[in-house]
């Protein structure tokens, strides 16, 4: 790309932001420029004295025999961190060295240059790669696996590691200089780790400390300039989403956990009260989080949930309204996991997490959410749910498992109806786009169905892939054609306006939901992404008693579309005629596509130019699968879709 094209790209982004921002947005990002150069001098500055005192502690060191499978894994993976080998969005690992470069980015191997903070433009992360990478090694989930392992084993090898870790990442980020003084959440996230490890090495007179007090005392600087970072630089207006409840939490646990100073201790009670309002904001009354990203709601529950315990370690518990709304939150997962065989990769998702109590891999965001809160309120988890020790982590007993029921499958408020029975789970999305003015980790899926056989997942979501891959790959995974829904006129529901940006929305209705019993369901929904004149209708029964489900799509008018049906990859599939033939295992399931005009139906998989067959299963990842495209101008669509156990 020429310099021309890069400037006219940045021009063309700046402007669609403005067009999602009110009066008052601009007016405030305008003050906050103005006053750049002022807070960076601030950043310098020297930090007060700090007035050190114990702090209750909200992590304590479990008995070996309360940890799922003992201490093996956590000794395992500081093994790991002692090499140099450093797990990243919880499955892949990068060789970083014992005493890592700080500013290299782990997935290119380009260190990023060591300037005064701001926020980090696209030419900016074009030169480091996907800054998500080097961001997420300076989150210091791995200080946590340090310290945990020291007093699981008592082996001061672990804290002289953590020590020259920690000197190292002082030297190389010297205050207010470089990318990791750049977003005030990822200085939020380490201030969430740093706490759980000063708590675990025993606080300010901690044995790690013996003989390195000048050490010490220059990490309690950084938790200043840290807590101070975050609080003046909260995300508001339309990127006060996932952002807003992290740097909250981070401030929040930092005033308590360092009591040390008298203003940090006001952003704390500031920063506790806007984290009560917050969770309303954020999170629907039946659960649903607001961002319509099914994984970020795992990321805002950490959130939320360390402000409760930690609140409730310094005698200020949160008010019953906001253990509620964890409470439907888990609500929610549970019928996720139950109603659709899993987490559908509904919206954004990029792995990453605020807080690594238990090193095992394999984490599934909505399981561990329900797990969480079950411990929390006393509540039994299903039998599906494979349990972990975050909880051990933080006090709580290991609740008790029992069969359930989900309390409902209809959630009006996030948009969303699900299905179960027989063997057959899954959704339909009648819910709005995205939070806020940008809908910043919203999908273009209005109307999309998902559906999992016997715990399979069959029709999927296909997922994110990268934030900061060619855009080609960014619109695709977020676009509509990669949806099980349909795209009219070769474009998507709603406009992009950058990668994290939608500047027109598509606005879904449910008409109408009728249950017949259980696994009997017909629903209907409409959304007008394409005008009124081209309002997109969808209608769908589900009998899955009978194994089947019917799906009539319609437009008031004969119009250019395409109908995308995408399926897992793993399953054998074949075209005949009209109707497409796909097994795994002892599952066979026939999906038959018509329409009121004729029309072009191929199976695809793996396209590049323009991308459409691919699934990701982790951020970074994709691989191909496949998916049915019918294609030509109509007005009526039906797809009938039977499912049955055959012999394997």
């Amino acid at each position: 790309m020429s310099s021309s094209q890069e400037a006219q790209g940045r021009w063309r982004w700046l402007w669609n932001r403005l067009r999602c921002m009110t009066p008052a947005e601009v007016l405030h990002r305008a003050a906050r420029a103005a006053t750049a150069a002022r807070r960076q001098r601030l950043m310098a500055a020297p930090v007060p004295v700090p007035a050190l005192a114990n702090a209750p502690c909200w992590v304590q060191v479990p008995q070996p025999g309360q940890l799922v499978a003992g201490t093996a894994p956590y000794l395992e993976e500081a093994k790991a961190l002692h090499a140099g080998r450093v797990r990243l969005f919880e499955r892949e690992r990068f060789d970083v060295g014992a005493e890592p470069d700080w500013l290299r980015c782990p997935f290119t191997g380009v260190t990023a240059p060591l300037k005064p903070a701001r926020r980090i433009a696209i030419t900016d992360r074009a030169q480091v790669g996907d800054i998500k990478y080097l961001w997420e090694l300076n989150r210091h989930l791995q200080w946590v696996t340090l310290a945990q392992a020291w007093a699981l084993d008592g082996d001061v090898a672990h804290l002289d590691l953590l020590r020259r870790q920690l000197a190292g990442w002082l030297q190389q980020n010297p205050p207010g200089q470089g990318p990791n003084y750049t977003s005030s959440l990822e200085a939020a996230i380490r201030l969430l780790n740093w706490s759980v490890a000063w708590q675990l090495l025993g606080g300010a007179d901690g044995v790690i400390w013996r003989g390195h007090e000048a050490l010490r005392d220059a990490w309690l600087e950084a938790v200043y300039r840290h807590a101070l970072q975050a609080a003046r630089s909260y995300s508001r207006h339309s990127s006060a989403n996932n952002h807003l409840i992290g740097e909250l939490c981070g401030v929040y646990v930092a005033s308590r956990t360092w009591p040390a100073w008298p203003r940090l201790a006001r952003l704390g009670d500031a920063a506790r009260q806007e984290l009560i309002e917050q969770i309303d904001r954020q999170v629907h009354p039946d659960g649903v989080p607001a961002e319509q990203a099914f994984e970020y709601a795992g990321f805002i529950f950490d959130f939320l949930w360390l402000a409760e315990r930690c609140a409730a370690a310094n005698a200020e518990p949160m008010p019953e309204a906001y253990r509620a709304r964890l409470r439907v939150m888990a609500d929610f997962a549970h019928a996720l996991g139950g109603a659709t065989g899993g987490m559908p990769a509904v919206g954004d998702a990029d792995g990453a997490e605020a807080l690594r109590l238990d090193p095992r891999p394999g984490r599934e965001p909505l399981a561990a959410l329900l797990e969480k809160e079950a411990a929390l309120g006393g509540r039994a988890v299903p039998p599906w749910l494979h349990p972990r020790d975050d909880i051990a982590w933080l006090g709580l007993a290991r609740p008790p498992v029992a069969m359930r029921a989900p309390a409902t499958l209809d959630f009006d408020a996030g948009g969303y109806v699900l299905f179960e029975g027989a063997g057959l789970q899954g959704g339909m999305d009648t819910g709005p786009l995205g939070y806020l003015g940008i809908a910043a980790h919203g999908h273009a899926d209005a109307l999309a169905l998902w559906l999992s056989v016997g715990g399979e997942p069959l029709l999927i979501d296909p997922g994110t892939y990268a934030y900061w891959a060619d855009k080609a790959w960014r619109d695709y995974f977020r676009g509509t054609s990669a949806h099980n829904t349909l795209e009219l006129l070769g474009r998507d529901q709603s406009d992009s306006g950058g990668r994290f940006m939608w500047t027109r929305h598509a606005r879904a209705r449910l008409l109408r939901r009728e249950r017949a019993g259980p696994g009997r369901l017909r629903v209907a929904a409409e959304h007008d992404g394409y005008g009124a004149a081209l309002a997109h209708r969808r209608e769908l029964a589900v009998d899955c008693e009978a194994g089947r489900l019917e799906v009539q799509d319609m437009t008031p008018q004969p119009v250019e579309a395409a109908l995308h049906w995408h399926l897992a990859p793993g399953w054998q599939c074949e075209l005949l005629g009209d109707t497409l033939l796909a097994r795994r295992g002892r599952w066979q399931a026939r999906l038959r596509v018509r329409a009121d005009a004729p029309g072009e139906l191929v199976l695809l998989q793996g396209q590049t130019d323009p991308p459409l067959g691919w699934a990701s299963g982790a951020y970074g990842d994709k691989q191909p699968s496949p998916v049915l495209r019918w294609r030509g101008v109509a007005a009526r669509w039906s797809t009938f879709i039977d499912i049955e156990s055959v012999p394997a």
